[in-house]
């Protein structure tokens, strides 16, 4: 169940002991995907807003719940494969009137001659968009996150499923969260810096 305790939403924000001042949120490892998917709905439906979840495997049921825009890489390939047709005319154009050349008595601008060098940079900058938005939504490379550092934390990538929420969260309260978090996971990490 979803539940949480009734005191004022002014009185739950960054409230922290000293201990926790040095924490950047709190990791709750579950046993499966379905507990992780329904803390994480929880988490949302409560007001947590500053989530991510981590699993070997994507789970499609989370998507709504942290937010995840699944046709932002197919718009930035539509887009830079516009700018790519865009560029490779214009530059094709900007070189039959520089250099006009008159051969065997064709039209300068023959779009027909144009086609494969403008599918080509359609291509190769839709593959490119492509690939940079996806690195970018996935917040890669990033080659060191204090995630890392915690203990079990490799399991993210074989069988373990974490869900954190970050103590940046307007929501965070260091020892409400925690105690709400234990309730629903196998463990509860505090993630230091």
């Amino acid at each position: 169940m979803c539940r949480w305790s009734p005191r004022s939403r002014s009185s739950r924000r960054c409230i922290r002991s000293a201990a926790m001042a040095e924490c950047l949120g709190l990791l709750a490892r579950f046993p499966a995907p379905q507990p992780l998917v329904d803390a994480a709905a929880c988490a949302w439906g409560l007001g947590y807003r500053r989530l991510d979840a981590f699993a070997p495997f994507a789970l499609e049921a989370l998507e709504p719940v942290l937010a995840v825009d699944a046709k932002r890489v197919g718009r930035m390939a539509c887009l830079g494969a516009g700018l790519g047709v865009v560029l490779a005319l214009v530059m094709q154009l900007g070189s039959v009137w520089a250099y006009p050349l008159n051969i065997g008595g064709r039209p300068l601008v023959a779009l027909p001659s144009f086609a494969v060098v403008t599918f080509l940079f359609a291509v190769v900058f839709a593959a490119t968009a492509a690939v940079l938005t996806l690195l970018l939504c996935s917040r890669l490379p990033r080659l060191h996150h204090p995630l890392f550092g915690v203990e079990g934390f490799e399991a993210a990538s074989d069988d373990g499923f974490f869900l954190f929420i970050d103590a940046r969260d307007p929501l965070f309260d260091a020892h409400q969260t925690h105690a709400w978090l234990a309730e629903r996971a196998q463990s509860v990490q505090e993630v230091a810096p």
